[in-house]
C-alpha cells in the first residue's frame, strides 16, 4: 500500500494554512511574519507591583505541621513584605520581614503548633524596596504598605 499526500502550493507569502484547518482561536498570537496588532496606547505603563503566593492557601493538620510557599514578584521592582497572622499563638512564620526581588521568588514557611481546627489567615503587606535596602522591617515603619495579599490559613 502505497500513501499519495496532496501537494500543497506555496504562496508568495509563505506558508497558507490548509483550507480545511481550523481558525486561529479567540486571541491566538499573529503569525511570526507580521500580523500584529498596533501597541496599546498605554503600553509604556508598566503594571503596577504585585506579590503572589504559591500555593494560595495552607492546609494544615490541626494537630500540628508544616506549609511551605514560595512568594513570587512579577514586577519589575523590587519588593520588602511583611507577615501578619489573625493568629500567633498556633502559627510561626519563617521569615516575618523580608525581600522579594524584580521578578524574583522568596520562600515562605508556615508551621503550625497543636491546637484547635480553626480557619485564620495571613496578610502579607508589600512595598518597593531600593536595591540597597537592607532592613525590610525599618521600610515598614515609614508609610504605608503599597498593597497587600491574604493567604487562607486552613487547620482541619
Amino acid at each position: 500500500v502505497q500513501l499519495v499526500l496532496p501537494l500543497r502550493k506555496k504562496s508568495a507569502m509563505g506558508d497558507a494554512p490548509p483550507p480545511d484547518a481550523p481558525p486561529p482561536a479567540e486571541g491566538a498570537a499573529p503569525p511570526a511574519d507580521g500580523g500584529a496588532p498596533p501597541p496599546a496606547a498605554d503600553a509604556g505603563a508598566a503594571a503596577p507591583p504585585s506579590l503572589l503566593a504559591d500555593p494560595a492557601e495552607a492546609n494544615v493538620p490541626a494537630g500540628g505541621g508544616v506549609s511551605a510557599h514560595t512568594l513570587r514578584n512579577p514586577s519589575a521592582v523590587r519588593l520588602a513584605f511583611k507577615v501578619k497572622s489573625t493568629n500567633n499563638n498556633d502559627y510561626r512564620l519563617k521569615p516575618v520581614y523580608g525581600f522579594v526581588d524584580a521578578t524574583g521568588c522568596s520562600p515562605l514557611e508556615i508551621t503550625r503548633s497543636a491546637g484547635p481546627p480553626k480557619e485564620d489567615r495571613l496578610v502579607i503587606q508589600f512595598k518597593e524596596a531600593a536595591a540597597d535596602a537592607a532592613d525590610a522591617a525599618a521600610l515598614f515603619k515609614e508609610g504605608a504598605p503599597l498593597g497587600e495579599l491574604t493567604l487562607p490559613l486552613k487547620a482541619t
